[in-house]
């Protein structure tokens, strides 16, 4: 068994005190601008993506199931909104009918 003077609280002064209580809000402040940093980021990925997507000509896009009015669309999100989100849901809404269109796909043969 522990003695009674093991399980008292250690006396912490108050400069050590303050100093902890610093510590842990500097963490919490670099914490948010590493948020922020990331978020900025991730936003100028997106952008720099849809310029080089508008960069590419009708065909290319067409390819991939894009047009010019899905990019306009894009570059009109909020700077806070990842703009290839809205260009991955609109070339997913166009493959279904392209597919369909088609009919089905006959199974290859080779002699």
């Amino acid at each position: 068994m522990s003695s009674l003077m093991e399980c008292q609280p250690t006396h912490v002064s108050p400069a050590a005190s303050a100093s902890a209580r610093a510590m842990v809000w500097l963490a919490g402040v670099v914490d948010v601008l590493r948020r922020v940093w990331d978020f900025l980021e991730r936003a100028a990925a997106g952008r720099r993506a849809l310029r080089d997507l508008s960069n590419a000509d009708d065909r290319m896009l067409k390819d991939i199931g894009l047009d010019r009015s899905a990019l306009r669309d894009a570059a009109a999100e909020p700077f806070y909104r990842d703009p290839t989100s809205l260009l991955a849901d609109r070339a997913d809404e166009v493959r279904p009918r392209r597919t369909a269109r088609r009919g089905p796909v006959a199974s290859a043969r080779y002699y």
